[in-house]
C-alpha cells in the first residue's frame, strides 16, 4: 500500500529545521549581568527548593537549592522574572535595576480548591465524597473523536472499531445488564444527550467527568446504571476577544493485515486437499483441478491481492476556528468545525460540519439567561466495499471485465465468493444524519435571601436521519438488479428542568448546599422506509421509487415520557468531614402499570485526614482523604410498549392471483410486574497528595450488583406466545482502579511527568432463575444462551482444545481422523461428549487494563508517549478451520496439517468439525498508542508576530502492538464469525498526523 511514507519524511525534516531555527533565534540574548535571591514561603523562613525561575519570554531559567537560593544570568535589558512550582501560586517580579530579589511563595488556593462539574452544578474537587474522574482534555489536540480522551481513564474501557464516524464500545465498570444497553449516560452542558458522541467536536469541550459509582450517578436515577459521562462546553475567559484555529491532516495505513493466501499457497492447498480427499493431486495437473477462469488466470500470471483491491488511502482531516471572550454582561464562545475522514476501506468515509453558539448574558446582577446550541452535520454516503467477500475471493480470479466494469462473482463458473467491490461501483448511496441541541436557560440568584437560586433549564433537541441508495443495473447480467430504498427518521425530545440550589454556612464549622430537582421528559420518534426493485428506467435513482415493479413501504413510531424527582445535600463539618446525600425518583411510561415509578437513594461519606492535628508533623502527606459510598441506580434497558401484550400485522395472499388480506397475530405477552433493572454498588477508595504533590494518586475499591436483570424468558407455545419478558438474576462486577501521577524531574529547562492507570473487573453471573431442574444442588445455568452462574457474561461453553490427532495414534474416536482435533476427556469416563464441555474463557471485557503516559518537555519542545494495555480475555477464531478448500475460495493462511508436516494446533483440510467446537485466541495486547511531538513558539516570538499562541505538533498513533491475536486487531476483535458480521475484519489504522494550533 502507497502510505507516502517520503512526504512524512519531508516534513519531519522541514520540522526539525524550523525548531533548530527557532533554538538559535530564541537563544541570542546577550546575558551580561547576575539576579540572585531567595525563595521562601510565610509558614517556612529556611527556604523553599525546587521553584522555578524564568525570565519571561525567554527559555532562560534557574531551580532554586535546597537552601532556597537561585542565580540566573539576564540580558542587560532586563525583564521579568516568573516564579512558578506545583502548589504555590505563580508570580511575577520585574527585575528593573536590581540585583537581589527574594520572594516569599503563597499556596495555591485556587490549585486545591480546584471545581469539578459533579451533575446539576460544580462542586470544589477536594469537597467530593463520590468516585468521579476527570478526562485530561489538556495532553493532546488532535484526538478526532471525544472518546479517544477516555483511553487510560481509570474504570473506562473504550474498544475503537477502526472506522470513521463511529463511536466503539464503550463501558464503564465492566457489564451489569445481560440483554440491556450498557452504554453509559451522555450529559451535555447539564442535559441529557440523546446523539451520537461523534457530533461534538472535541475542541468545543472543555472538561469532561466520568461519574462511576452510585453516589456520584444516583442523581441521574433511573439512566445511570452503566455510569454517567458530564461533558461541559467551552465558554468565553477572557475581556479581549480571542480568536482560535486549530488544524491537522494526516494520513493511515494498515497497522495489521490478516495474511491471506497466496497464488502460490492457493494452488498448495488445492493440491494438499485432494490428497487428503483420496483424490489426483498431481502438481503438473493443477489446472485440471481448477475452474476455467482460475486456470486461465494461472496461465496467463494474473492474480489478485483481495485487502488492495478494497483498500482506499485514509485520510483524515479537520480545521476548527472559535471566538469568545466575556464582558461584564455577556459571556460567548462561538464556533465552527469541519472534518473530512477517509477510511481504510473503499468509500467507507465520514465528513462532518458542527457549528456552536454558547451565550450568558446577565441581565440583572440576579438574573442571567442563555444558551448552549450545537448542531451537527454527518454525511456517511457511501456503500463501503465488502470485507466479508474479500476474506473469501479466490487470489485467481478476475475482478474487472475489459471495460473495467465489475464482475458479479470473481470465479463465475463457481459463484462461490461475489465481487467485493460490485455493489460499491454500481451504487448511489446518500447517507445523512443532523442534530440540533440545545438548552435554553434562566437563573435567578434571589436577592432576598444570600445562597438561593432558581434556574430552568428547557432543552428542546431534533435529530434527522436519512439512508437513500439506489443499485444500478449491471449491464453484465441478463435479469434486472436494480433496488432502491428510502429510509427517513425523525426524533424530537424536549427536556425541561425546574433546578432549586441554596447554599449555606452555619458559623465556622458547617457548611451545606441543597439542590431539588423537579423535571419532565418527552420523546417521540418516527421512522419511514420505502422500497422499490426492477426499475425499467434507472436515471432517477431513489428519487422516483414508483419507477419500481415491485414496491415496499413501512412505518413505525414511538414516545416515551418520563417525570423525576431529585433531592441532594452535600454537608461539611470543619470542612474535613464530608457528607453527601441523594435520592432520586423517576417514573416512566416505558414500565409497566404496576411499577411506573422507582426510588434511587444514595449516600457517601469522605474524611480529609491530614486537616487533623496528629498529620500536621507528618510532612511526607501533603493531603490524604478516605471515601465511602453506598446507592442504587437504575437501567430502562429496554424499548418502549415492551411491557405490554402486542400483536403484529402480517400480509397473505388467499390463492393464485388473489387479493392480498391484512391479519394480526398475537406476538409479544405482556408483563404488569416489568420494572427497571437496578444496580446497587458499595464504594472505597483513598485520595493523596505527597512530597509537595510531586505524587498524587488515588486507590478506589468497587463492588456492585445488579438486580431484577431484564430478560426475554422462553415459555410453552401452548400459551400462544413464545417468550416474555421478565426480571431475573443478578449480576455482580467488582474491581480495584489505580490513577498515580508523578512530577519526575522539573528543572528550568526539562521537565518529566509521569500518569500512570490500572483497572481490574471481575463480573459473574450471580443467578439466573433459581432452577435445579437436574436436582443437582445448584442453580441451573443456561447454556442456550451461555450464562453461567460465577461465571462472567461473556463466557465461552465449548470443549478444551488438547492438539490435533497423529498418524498412529490409538485412540482417535469414531468420526475423527488424523488431522481432526483432539478434545479433552474432563469427566474421565473414557468417551468424548456434551459432558465434556466447560467453560474456556470470557471475552468482551479485559480482566486488567493499564495506561502508561510519560510527558517530556525541553524548553519549548514537548514529547507526550501513550502506552495502553487490556490483559485477561480471549474470543473465538474460527477462521482456522479450512473454507470449503475443493471450492474457489481463499481464505486466512493459518497453516493446515499434513501427513508430512504433522502440526499440532492446525487442522488438516478435510476437518468436518464433527463435534461443533470453536477456536479461541488471546485477545491480550500492549499497545504505543500515541506519541506527539510538538513546539510552543516563545512569548518573543509572539509578541512579534502580535499572537496569543501558537504551537505545531506532529503526531503517531497506532504505531505499535504486542499481541498473539491471529485477526486484524485484538482491541476490535477483527476476525469475521457469522454471528459477527464482517465488521469486526475491519483494519485498524496506523495513523500519522500534523497539526497546527494558532490564537490571537
Amino acid at each position: 500500500m502507497n502510505v507516502r511514507l517520503p512526504f512524512l519524511r519531508r516534513f519531519s525534516l522541514i520540522m526539525l529545521l524550523l525548531f533548530g531555527a527557532l533554538l538559535v533565534s530564541n537563544a541570542s540574548y546577550a546575558q551580561d549581568r547576575t539576579v540572585q535571591g531567595t525563595v521562601t514561603t510565610g509558614d517556612d523562613p529556611n527556604g523553599l527548593p525546587g521553584v522555578n525561575v524564568l525570565l519571561k519570554g525567554t527559555t532562560i531559567g534557574a531551580v532554586t537549592d535546597i537552601d532556597g537560593k537561585y542565580s540566573i544570568m539576564i540580558p542587560q535589558n532586563g525583564g521579568a522574572l516568573v516564579f512558578s512550582m506545583i502548589g504555590f501560586e505563580s508570580k511575577e517580579e520585574q527585575i528593573g535595576n536590581r540585583s537581589e530579589i527574594n520572594l516569599v511563595m503563597e499556596e495555591d488556593i485556587a490549585g486545591l480548591e480546584e471545581v469539578v462539574v459533579v451533575g446539576y452544578g460544580t462542586q470544589v474537587k477536594r469537597n467530593i465524597t463520590g468516585s468521579i474522574t476527570s478526562a485530561d482534555l489538556s495532553r493532546n489536540s488532535d484526538d478526532v473523536s471525544i472518546t479517544e480522551a477516555m483511553v487510560g481513564v481509570p474504570g473506562v474501557q473504550f474498544n475503537e472499531t477502526g472506522r470513521p464516524g463511529q463511536v466503539g464500545n464503550l463501558l464503564i465498570r465492566g457489564q451489569n445488564s445481560l440483554s440491556g444497553s450498557n452504554s453509559p449516560l451522555i450529559v451535555l452542558d447539564g442535559i441529557i444527550f440523546s446523539g451520537n458522541l461523534n457530533d461534538i467536536s472535541p475542541r468545543d469541550i472543555k472538561s469532561m467527568e466520568i461519574l462511576k459509582d452510585a453516589s456520584s450517578t444516583a442523581i441521574y436515577g433511573s439512566r445511570a446504571a452503566n455510569g454517567v459521562i458530564l461533558i461541559t462546553s467551552k465558554g468565553g475567559s477572557t475581556e479581549t476577544p480571542s480568536i482560535s484555529l486549530t488544524s491537522y491532516t494526516g494520513i493511515s495505513e494498515w497497522a495489521s493485515e490478516l495474511k491471506l493466501l497466496s497464488p502460490e499457497r492457493y494452488i498448495q492447498r488445492r493440491l494438499d486437499w485432494r490428497a487428503q480427499s483420496g483424490l489426483p493431486a498431481d502438481p503438473n495437473s493443477i489446472s485440471n483441478y481448477l475452474s476455467t477462469t482460475e486456470a486461465e488466470n494461472l496461465q496467463n500470471g494474473k492474480s489478485i491481492d483481495p485487502w488492495k483491491e478494497i483498500s482506499q488511502q485514509g485520510r483524515t482531516s479537520s480545521i476548527d476556528l472559535n471566538i469568545s471572550g466575556r464582558t461584564k454582561v455577556t459571556n460567548y464562545f462561538i464556533s465552527a468545525s469541519m472534518s473530512d475522514d477517509k477510511g481504510l476501506i473503499y468509500d467507507d468515509n465520514q465528513k462532518r460540519s458542527t457549528f456552536r453558539a454558547n451565550i450568558t448574558s446577565t441581565i440583572k446582577p440576579w438574573l442571567q439567561i442563555g444558551t448552549n446550541t450545537m448542531f451537527s452535520h454527518r454525511d456517511l454516503s457511501g456503500v463501503s466495499a465488502s470485507i466479508r467477500d474479500a476474506y473469501r475471493i479466490s487470489p485467481l480470479g478476475t475482478m474487472y471485465y475489459e471495460d473495467g466494469s465489475p464482475t458479479q462473482f470473481p470465479v463465475p463458473d463457481e459463484q462461490a465468493a461475489a465481487n467485493p467491490m460490485r455493489t460499491s461501483l454500481l451504487s448511489d448511496d446518500d447517507e445523512k444524519r443532523e442534530n440540533l441541541f440545545s438548552n435554553f436557560f434562566a437563573q435567578v440568584d434571589a436577592p432576598f435571601l444570600n445562597g438561593l437560586s432558581y434556574r430552568v433549564n428547557f432543552s428542546p433537541s431534533f435529530q434527522w436521519n436519512h439512508a437513500y441508495n439506489f443499485m444500478h443495473q449491471d449491464k453484465n447480467v441478463s435479469f434486472n438488479n436494480t433496488s432502491a430504498r428510502k429510509l427517513n427518521e425523525r426524533q424530537y425530545n424536549w427536556v425541561l428542568e425546574n433546578i432549586v440550589t441554596y447554599n449555606k454556612s452555619i458559623g465556622e464549622d458547617h457548611n451545606f448546599d441543597l439542590t431539588l430537582l423537579f423535571g419532565r421528559n418527552h420523546v417521540e420518534a418516527e421512522t419511514t422506509l420505502a422500497s422499490g426493485e426492477q426499475f425499467n428506467v434507472d436515471v432517477l435513482g431513489y428519487n422516483n421509487l414508483g419507477l419500481g415493479e415491485i414496491q415496499r413501504i413501512s412505518s413505525s413510531a414511538y414516545a416515551v415520557d418520563m417525570v423525576s424527582y431529585m433531592a441532594r445535600v452535600n454537608y461539611q463539618f470543619k470542612g474535613r468531614y464530608l457528607l453527601t446525600l441523594t435520592a432520586r425518583k423517576d417514573g416512566s411510561s416505558v414500565f409497566s402499570v404496576n411499577n411506573k415509578y422507582a426510588t434511587f437513594p444514595s449516600g457517601s461519606l469522605a474524611w480529609i485526614v491530614t486537616d487533623e492535628g496528629f498529620m500536621r508533623n507528618l510532612e511526607v502527606f501533603d493531603m490524604l482523604k478516605l471515601r465511602a459510598s453506598y446507592g442504587a441506580v437504575g437501567n430502562q434497558a429496554i424499548e418502549p410498549y415492551q411491557s405490554l401484550t402486542l400483536s403484529s400485522t402480517n400480509r397473505y395472499v388467499f390463492g393464485d392471483g388473489g387479493s392480498s388480506s391484512l391479519g394480526v397475530v398475537t406476538s409479544t405477552l405482556g408483563n404488569d410486574d416489568l420494572t427497571w433493572e437496578t444496580t446497587k454498588t458499595a464504594n472505597f477508595a483513598v485520595d493523596f497528595e505527597l512530597f509537595q504533590r510531586r505524587i498524587a494518586g488515588t486507590i478506589e475499591y468497587y463492588n456492585s450488583n445488579t438486580e431484577n436483570l431484564l430478560v426475554r424468558r422462553n415459555i410453552p407455545v401452548m400459551n400462544g406466545y413464545t417468550s416474555i419478558l421478565t426480571n431475573v438474576g443478578e449480576v455482580n462486577n467488582r474491581g480495584i482502579e489505580i490513577s498515580l501521577s508523578t512530577d519526575n524531574i522539573r528543572n528550568e529547562q526539562f521537565q518529566w511527568s509521569t500518569n500512570f492507570t490500572f483497572s481490574h473487573n471481575q463480573n459473574k453471573i450471580v443467578h439466573l432463575f433459581k432452577t435445579d431442574l437436574d436436582e443437582d444442588g445448584r442453580e441451573d445455568d443456561n447454556i442456550a444462551n451461555s450464562w453461567f452462574i460465577g461465571k462472567p457474561i461473556n463466557s465461552y461453553y465449548d470443549y478444551e482444545f488438547d492438539g490435533i490427532y497423529q498418524d498412529g495414534d490409538d485412540d482417535i474416536p469414531a468420526g475423527s481422523q488424523p488431522g481432526f482435533v483432539r478434545v479433552k476427556d474432563l469427566n474421565g469416563d473414557g468417551k468424548i461428549n456434551t459432558d465434556d464441555r466447560t467453560v474456556v474463557g470470557s471475552g468482551n471485557i479485559p480482566k486488567y487494563q493499564f495506561g502508561f503516559r510519560n510527558n517530556f518537555s525541553y524548553n519549548n519542545f514537548s514529547l507526550s508517549v501513550f502506552v495502553n494495555a487490556m490483559q485477561g480475555w480471549i474470543a473465538p477464531f474460527n477462521l482456522i478451520n479450512p473454507l470449503v478448500p475443493g471450492r474457489s475460495l481463499g481464505q486466512y493462511d493459518a497453516g493446515w496439517w499434513t501427513a508430512e508436516n504433522q502440526s499440532n494446533t492446525r487442522p488438516s483440510l478435510v476437518y468436518s468439525n464433527p463435534l461443533q467446537t470453536n477456536w479461541y485466541a488471546s485477545r491480550d495486547f500492549i499497545r504505543l498508542r500515541d506519541v506527539t511531538f510538538s513546539y510552543d513558539f516563545s512569548q518573543s516570538t509572539l509578541d512579534k508576530l502580535k499572537l496569543k499562541g501558537l504551537k505545531v505538533y506532529m503526531t503517531g498513533k497506532n504505531l505499535g502492538t504486542i499481541t498473539d491475536w491471529l485477526g486484524t486487531d485484538p482491541e476490535n476483535g477483527g476476525a469475521y464469525t457469522s454471528e459477527q458480521g464482517s465488521d469486526n475484519l475491519y483494519p485498524m489504522p496506523k495513523t500519522f498526523l500534523i497539526g497546527l494550533n494558532v490564537s490571537f
